[in-house]
C-alpha cells in the first residue's frame, strides 16, 4: 500500500492534463509514496493516446461515457491502494510542495478529515477555494457576484471566502472546500459513502458537510498553492451546456441548503430559498442567451 493515490478526471482537455501531470512529475515527494490514477470520462480528443505515449506508469481508467466528477472519482478510489486519496482537477497545476504539505497536515493534525489547496488563477488571484455554507447574505453576496466586486473587503465577503485566515502560513477550518485539490484519508472517505453521485455541483459541500457530521474536520491550507484553470477542465461550452450548468448548479445548491440546514418540505426558508434561486438562475440565463446570441453575430 502507498501513503497517497492522486485521482484526476478529466474529458477533453489534453493540453491541461499533459501540464498537470508535468507539474505533478515535478513534486516533493519527500518520503510520501504514491500511485496516480487518471479517469477519463468518455474524450474524444486525442487524451488517451497522450497518456499512453507519455504517461505510461499511470494507471487509466476509460469509461465509454461521461460519468460525471462524482462517480468518476468513486471509481478511481476504488482502484487505489494507498492510505491518503488526493483528488485533482485536469486543469490544475502544482508547486513543488503542495501535495507534500497537505499529506503533512493530515498525518499531524488528529481531527482533520479533509484538506484541500489553495487554488489560485494562472495570474495567481485567488479563487477562495474555502467557503462557508450557503446563507442568504452569501447568495447575494457570493464569490462572483456584482455586489462583492463593489464591496469585496466587505464583513460578510471577507468572513465567507475566510480572506483573513488566507493571510496566515497555518491550516485552517473552513466550512467546504473545493474537491479541485482536496486530500481526504481512505478511511474518512469510505466512512461518508465517498462522493455523492447524485450531485454534479455542490458535491464538494455535501462531502464535507457529512464529514463534520462524522466529527472531522475540514481544512484549507493556505502554503499548499494550486494554479486552477477553471473550467477548462471539460472542453467546450456551447449555450446548451451552458444551459444545463446553470440549472444544474441552482438545483444542487438548493438540495445542499435544504440538507445542510434540514429544511423540511414546509419550512419558509426552504421555499424562500427556491424562490430566490429560480430568479437567479433565470437572470443567469438570459444574460448566457444575449452573450451568446450577440457572439453568434459577431462571429458571422
Amino acid at each position: 500500500m502507498t501513503d497517497i493515490a492522486v485521482i484526476i478526471v478529466g474529458l477533453n482537455a489534453s493540453p491541461y492534463l499533459k501540464a498537470c501531470l508535468e507539474s505533478l512529475g515535478h513534486s516533493e515527494w519527500r518520503h510520501w509514496t504514491h500511485e496516480v490514477i487518471y479517469v477519463d470520462n468518455g474524450s474524444t480528443d486525442d487524451t488517451l493516446a497522450m497518456m499512453a505515449a507519455n504517461f505510461p506508469t499511470v494507471r487509466v481508467l476509460a469509461n465509454a461515457t461521461n460519468l460525471g466528477f462524482c462517480k468518476a472519482s468513486n471509481l478511481g478510489a476504488a482502484m487505489a491502494r494507498s492510505r491518503y486519496y488526493f483528488f485533482l482537477n485536469d486543469d490544475t497545476v502544482l508547486r513543488k510542495d503542495s501535495i507534500g504539505l497537505l499529506a503533512e497536515a493530515l498525518e499531524n493534525i488528529p481531527e482533520v478529515g479533509v484538506i484541500a489547496s489553495r487554488l489560485v488563477f494562472p495570474d495567481l488571484t485567488e479563487q477562495y477555494s474555502g467557503r462557508r455554507f450557503p446563507s442568504i447574505a452569501n447568495g447575494i453576496l457570493g464569490r462572483r457576484s456584482f455586489l462583492t466586486r463593489i464591496f469585496p473587503n466587505s464583513r460578510p465577503v471577507s468572513d465567507y471566502l475566510y480572506k483573513q485566515q488566507l493571510n496566515n502560513h497555518d491550516p485552517f477550518p473552513a466550512e467546504w472546500v473545493s474537491a479541485a485539490a482536496m486530500m481526504v484519508s481512505k478511511e474518512t472517505f469510505e466512512m461518508v459513502g465517498g462522493f455523492a453521485e447524485d450531485y454534479y455541483y455542490w458535491h464538494e459541500a455535501v462531502i464535507c458537510d457529512r464529514v463534520r457530521r462524522k466529527g472531522k474536520q475540514v481544512y484549507l491550507h493556505p502554503r499548499s498553492i494550486i494554479i486552477h484553470h477553471e473550467g477548462k477542465g471539460s472542453g467546450a461550452r456551447p449555450y446548451a451546456t451552458r444551459k444545463w450548468h446553470i440549472l444544474d448548479f441552482h438545483r444542487a445548491a438548493y438540495r445542499c441548503y435544504c440538507e445542510h440546514y434540514g429544511l423540511k418540505w414546509f419550512s419558509l426558508r426552504r421555499w424562500f430559498a427556491a424562490l430566490a434561486l429560480t430568479i437567479r438562475a433565470a437572470s443567469l440565463l438570459a444574460g448566457t442567451w444575449v452573450v451568446t446570441r450577440t457572439g453568434m453575430q459577431i462571429s458571422r
